[in-house]
């Protein structure tokens, strides 16, 4: 996202309740407590995306964009959330890494929401949007200093330009373990695609990524976090399996997996401040 203030990132969902309904002739027990004035609609364990929701809380998404020092002409809120120095980044990866974090893939995020595949201890998913370069300069040696992956969210129009990143830094952060993921063409807001819009900031940006790198693109992030419903079956018909907003609206009950929650991170968040904005719902 870069080109407007977006407040981030994720958030948890909060958990859907599964109601299972079973098959008895004997008379229903009385409930203990009294039933609440405004029950939830029934759902069933089989509701795909009641079990998505269930789950949804389970794995905190934090999101980043630029890994630099401020500089005298960036405004307030581009320091506040879109400008990380360097020194605060360290610091919050520590605090990740000596909290007992371990960080996960989008695949692996996918596979516990839709089949409740298991997760290691303190999952965390960490996202870098826009193609910046300092993301390659900086984030990608932090990250392996710790033993940590992560999923960049690459808009394709600046690959090669200067401060951003080349196509082959696209294909080492495959081959270094870490997930390539769309972030449209040219950052347009998804919420008012039209026409070939989906195809220009969809398809084409997805195609482009998996020739570079030689494997499937299956994950997208909204620029911005602006989506709207009318952009689900584009990315389903283009193969996307989960597309990532930021925390300012709640998830699709019908689509979650489409409207994944992440924290934008504080660029003057020390290690606590992080581990307490991860918790928030």
């Amino acid at each position: 996202m870069g080109l407007r203030r977006r407040t981030v990132l994720l958030g948890a969902a909060g958990a859907a309740v599964l109601a299972a309904a079973g098959c008895s002739t004997a008379a229903p027990a009385a409930p203990v407590n009294p039933p609440s004035s405004s029950p939830p609609p029934p759902t069933t364990a089989a509701d795909p995306a009641a079990q998505v929701l269930a789950r949804i809380a389970d794995v905190p998404v934090l999101c980043w964009h630029q890994l630099r020092d401020w500089r005298p002409g960036d405004s307030a809120s581009a320091r506040a959330t879109l400008i990380c120095p360097p020194a605060a980044f360290r610091t919050q990866l520590d605090a990740l890494r000596d909290g007992g974090y371990t960080t996960i893939s989008p695949d692996q995020h996918l596979a516990h929401l839709t089949t409740g595949a298991p997760l290691p201890p303190k999952p965390v998913l960490l996202t870098f949007d826009d193609s910046r370069g300092s993301q390659i300069t900086t984030g990608v040696p932090e990250l392996a200093r710790r033993g940590m992956h992560a999923a960049f969210f690459v808009m394709t129009v600046p690959l090669g330009k200067p401060t951003w990143m080349s196509r082959d830094d696209v294909r080492r952060l495959h081959d270094a373990g870490h997930t390539v993921a769309a972030h449209t063409y040219d950052h347009h807001r998804a919420d008012r695609y039209a026409g070939t819009d989906w195809d220009v900031q969809l398809v084409r940006p997805r195609a482009e990524l998996e020739a570079i790198t030689g494997a499937p693109v299956r994950h997208f992030a909204y620029p911005y976090g602006d989506w709207s419903p009318a952009d689900f079956a584009p990315l389903d018909a283009a193969g996307y399996v989960t597309a990532y907003q930021l925390a300012e609206k709640p998830v699709d009950p019908t689509r979650p997996a489409l409207t994944l929650r992440r924290t934008l991170v504080g660029s003057t968040w020390d290690g606590p401040a992080l581990v307490a904005a991860m918790s928030r719902p």
